[in-house]
């Protein structure tokens, strides 16, 4: 059985909207049925904290031909490294799963509940939040 997300269902992403209005590709912007549309892309990286740096991902949301703006940023405040290049290794290597995940699964609600599984949390005003 697999979870699939309802356009008027919150996102799974945590932004809060619906889905139709955050994270939803539609159908006829999907590029070959592989992969979701330019739209949105995720980066790795890492986020400075007490604890050293901590795995971070990046969601980017289109607004011009090459005009990216953050959509959300999530961080996993339970694992810190010392060396930033072991966090950016570690959310690549989250993400990379996460979208396997997906692809397994059918659902881009797979790989919302990937992470939230791997302990990644929302980044609201530079603090890190629990939902």
């Amino acid at each position: 059985m697999t979870n699939r997300v309802g356009r008027n269902d919150p996102c799974p992403c945590g932004s809060g909207r619906k889905y139709k209005r955050c994270c939803r590709v539609e159908p006829h912007l999907a590029s070959g049925g592989e992969h979701p549309s330019p739209r949105f892309r995720f980066e790795a990286g890492s986020y400075g904290s007490p604890a050293g740096f901590l795995p971070s991902i990046a969601c980017l949301k289109q607004v011009n031909v090459d005009e990216w703006e953050y959509h959300f940023v999530l961080a996993r405040p339970d694992e810190g490294y010392p060396v930033e290049d072991e966090a950016i290794a570690a959310a690549e290597s989250n993400l990379e799963d996460a979208f396997k995940d997906r692809d397994l699964h059918g659902s881009d609600f797979a790989v919302a509940e990937y992470l939230r599984g791997k302990g990644y949390l929302r980044v609201r005003g530079f603090k890190i939040h629990n939902g």
